[in-house]
């Protein structure tokens, strides 16, 4: 059996109920748009005015240092196993904040993909910037170390006594 292609009159009507649809839809859309606006307005007062005020929130609030061999240390981890070596990026701002970056970019046929990956932390007084140590494990683990022998360690195992009756 062959298809037939057949065209149909389109006819014009004089019923008003599609136009009152409309006006009605239209009306439901502006308020959604009005409320989108408003809740956008009060989202936005909530981000820092100041560039530096949004590096300070980015900041981690409590660094870990930790005991070994008897010496106190600055000691970071990071899982960075999406990224290769060449991608990754410590930087030390200021002498203060310690900032890990790293960017990763495939393109092919059909678009592109991009990762990008940013942790910071204040460094309290006391961590020996001039001797950090980064270190990249097969695993993907991004281990960041820096002497601090003016500081506590910042956890310490309790041992358990276990009581038998």
């Amino acid at each position: 059996m062959a298809l037939t292609e057949r065209q149909f009159p389109v006819m014009k009507s004089n019923f008003v109920f599609f136009r009152h649809l409309s006006s009605e839809a239209n009306k439901e859309f502006q308020q959604m748009e009005d409320e989108m606006d408003r809740a956008r307005a009060c989202l936005l007062q909530l981000l820092p005015r100041d560039p530096v005020d949004v590096i300070k929130h980015e900041i981690k609030p409590s660094i870990p240092v930790v005991e070994e061999r008897g010496e106190s240390k600055l000691k970071l981890e990071f899982n960075v196993k999406p990224f290769k070596p060449d991608e990754l990026e410590v930087k030390l701002l200021g002498n203060k904040i310690l900032q890990v970056t790293a960017n990763h970019e495939e393109r092919s046929e059909s678009g592109a993909k991009k990762i990008s990956y940013l942790r910071q932390y204040s460094l309290p007084e006391g961590i020996d910037t001039e001797h950090i140590r980064p270190q990249l494990h097969e695993d993907g683990v991004l281990t960041v170390e820096a002497p601090a022998p003016a500081l506590k360690p910042s956890e310490r195992l309790i041992p358990i006594e276990y009581k038998s009756k």
